[in-house]
């Protein structure tokens, strides 16, 4: 099956089941192989990032209008921004297209609602900060100092697998609301400042 049907394509009957095929096909990536095809660690955390967004809530003034799009950034050289544009591409979350853009500086940052920091973008992350202070964004990163700087959802490897931990106090912050169900699914949640 190629990579691009794991994300349940058609699967929108119900929100449970939209929710169960979202995180069986993360399972399904997160395993070492799917059929003869090995995926990328990248291809794993673009499909993260794609499946946290349906699991996170913002506040309205997250968007300038009710029909802009959810705007996922990259900051920092990452091989899988093409993997999460292709992921993204003609899907929706609430009613909103998403669309995957390069963070460059404070004012790319300031307009995204997730913003992925790889490990090549930690070291500016710091001057961004400020910029981040009054943002409703999502910040994902996959150093082991994210957490620790005020990242959201920091990607750990656990038991030889990716898996994801999530800082409460860091969504508090940043007002937004991350899901009951993304919480049990982490391998760690703390609420640490």
């Amino acid at each position: 099956m190629p990579f691009s049907t794991l994300i349940c394509r058609g699967w929108t009957a119900t929100r449970f089941a939209s929710a169960r095929c979202a995180w069986l096909a993360i399972a399904v990536l997160a395993t070492e192989s799917v059929t003869a095809e090995v995926l990328s660690e990248a291809q794993i955390k673009a499909a993260f990032l794609y499946n946290f967004t349906r699991f996170v809530e913002w506040p309205e003034e997250a968007f300038a209008a009710p029909h802009d799009p959810l705007v996922i950034g990259v900051l920092g050289e990452s091989a899988l921004t093409e993997d999460l544009r292709s992921i993204v591409a003609g899907r929706k979350i609430n009613g909103r297209a998403i669309v995957v853009r390069n963070v460059e500086n404070e004012s790319d940052a300031a307009a995204t609602q997730v913003l992925f920091v790889s490990a090549a973008g930690d070291a500016r992350l710091g001057a961004l900060h400020d910029s981040l202070a009054d943002r409703a964004v999502l910040t994902v990163g996959e150093s082991s100092a994210f957490a620790s700087a005020g990242g959201v959802i920091s990607f750990v490897e656990h038991a030889g697998k990716l898996r994801f931990e999530i800082n409460t106090a860091a969504a508090a912050r940043a007002r937004v609301k991350v899901s009951a169900e993304l919480q049990k699914l982490a391998t760690a949640v703390r609420s640490a400042p």
